[in-house]
């Protein structure tokens, strides 16, 4: 995936894209204050030159993850430039005129965005720690006191699990990482391939693996040294017993 490509998903419909060039080219005009023409303007523009700059996009990509290049979006002052327009601009203007500014600008913002509760990863806070609590139950078990541990999720609680406890650790990383880990792509299948996920869980030195009780084959880790741990709330954790849990 190229820059362009990369920048394009960033920024979704579109819309945000829209008024934060917008923004900038209304403080580009108008804004006097050089503290202020650096950080919405001259800034941001620098940003966008390395950003799409392909000789800065091969570094990257050899040095680090090419998946992760569109974190570079993230020093984009976005949601601050536009603010900062819109209160500028209501500083100029008075009655009317400022009711109907301010109306008009939270309904285009609000187009520019989506329903936050319609996110798939969203759930009701069921803790003070605002993780699923399914993932403290499993944590507070699988934790090794005065140690790590290896454990091989599902993709629904990794976002979740190095929330709550830094000491389980997992084999890939962040969601978007299953995709292109062979271990995390081979779990979330509905029919399970047993042996090689105890290949290469193996390989990962995983302590654990927890699955949905309702994946297929999963019985079947039993006939390769592994014991059921704990079921808790239609999950079924799977012990890997030729791994070492001392310290």
């Amino acid at each position: 995936m190229n820059a362009v490509s990369l920048f394009s998903e960033y920024m979704g419909n579109g819309l945000l894209l829209i008024f934060y060039l917008a923004a900038t080219v209304y403080l580009y005009l108008t804004e006097t204050r050089r503290i202020y023409r650096l950080v919405f303007v001259y800034l941001p523009a620098l940003i966008l030159l390395f950003f799409f700059n392909p000789l800065f996009y091969q570094m990257f990509y050899q040095l680090l993850e090419g998946e992760i290049y569109y974190r570079i979006l993230w020093l984009l002052p976005v949601s601050m430039g536009i603010g900062f327009t819109v209160v500028s601009i209501l500083s100029r203007l008075q009655g009317i005129r400022r009711g109907i500014f301010i109306t008009l600008s939270i309904v285009l913002l609000s187009m520019g965005g989506s329903f936050m509760f319609s996110n798939p990863f969203f759930s009701k806070a069921e803790n003070p720690y605002h993780v699923p609590q399914t993932v403290v139950e499993l944590c507070d078990a699988l934790r090794v006191e005065g140690r790590e541990v290896m454990v091989a999720m599902p993709m629904e609680f990794v976002n979740y699990v190095r929330q709550y406890d830094a000491t389980i650790c997992m084999p890939y990383g962040r969601t978007a990482d299953l995709y292109y880990d062979e271990l995390g792509y081979l779990l979330e299948q509905e029919e399970l391939e047993v042996p090689e996920i105890v290949e290469k869980a193996r390989q990962r030195s995983c302590h654990y693996l927890v699955l949905a009780q309702s994946k297929k084959n999963h019985i079947e880790f039993l006939d390769y040294e592994y014991e059921t741990f704990l079921v808790v709330n239609g999950y079924v954790v799977y012990k890997d017993t030729t791994q070492y849990f001392g310290l």
